[in-house]
């Protein structure tokens, strides 16, 4: 039996050299084919995303989205509601009205001209309802024109005042605390028909009050109303 080869031919080293070869320069080409062909489909992707994107969204008037927004905020709390007769009846006037120093010269007549700026400041010195306060003066002094002592609108007493803005100051106070706080000397309740039966012998004083704080509340309703329609 003969032996078998001890090597292998120089014809097939060379030939398997060259298979090696091919098959390499194949894989690294390959390689790099799929790289470029990730590269390009990624590139594609983010345009196409970038192109929807750009299709899909909608111009923003951001100016007018503000002014939206803040008209909506000054409707929800600067509305002043009209209150109906029997809604101030039953409303509790410890609590403050809310209302400013122009919504008060929308109402003011007579001597109240000029005073807005005590009833407000009273209303949040003492928390009581300023068109409250000034449905009384309007009652006992039209107005604060009839003083039958010096600037005392309110009847409140037997004495006179400084000014009428002391006087606004002075009542208001004794009003929140001696008629409208529990515990108060004068005490009987939080609505106009408590407070009149310490503070007034009329048994239609409480009536006349309210009938003078509704008209105040419609007048300056009204009033905001026509401002905020401004800002639509």
């Amino acid at each position: 039996m003969q032996n078998a080869p001890k090597g292998i031919s120089l014809k097939a080293g060379l030939l398997i050299l060259i298979t090696l070869v091919v098959s390499a320069a194949l894989f690294a080409a390959c390689i790099v084919f799929g790289a470029a062909k990730i590269q390009s489909h990624s590139v594609s992707a983010k345009a196409q995303a970038t192109k929807d994107v750009a299709e899909e969204a909608k111009p923003v008037d951001i100016a007018n989205a503000l002014r939206e927004k803040t008209v909506t905020a000054v409707y929800e709390k600067e509305s002043i509601p009209a209150y109906s007769y029997s809604q101030i009846w039953n409303m509790d006037v410890s609590q403050p009205s809310g209302v400013t120093v122009d919504d008060l010269r929308q109402v003011s007549r007579g001597a109240f001209v000029g005073l807005e700026e005590a009833f407000v400041k009273a209303e949040k010195d003492y928390g009581v309802n300023c068109l409250f306060v000034m449905g009384i003066a309007s009652l006992e002094s039209a107005n604060g024109t009839i003083c039958f002592k010096p600037n005392n609108m309110f009847g409140f007493g037997n004495r006179g005042f400084s000014s009428k803005a002391e006087c606004i100051d002075v009542v208001s106070r004794a009003l929140a605390y001696n008629y409208l706080t529990p515990g108060g000397g004068l005490y009987s309740g939080k609505r106009i028909t408590d407070v009149n039966r310490r503070y007034a012998a009329s048994s239609t004083w409480d009536e006349k009050v309210c009938r003078n704080m509704a008209r105040y509340y419609s007048v300056i309703s009204q009033y905001h109303n026509s401002q905020l329609e401004k800002l639509k």
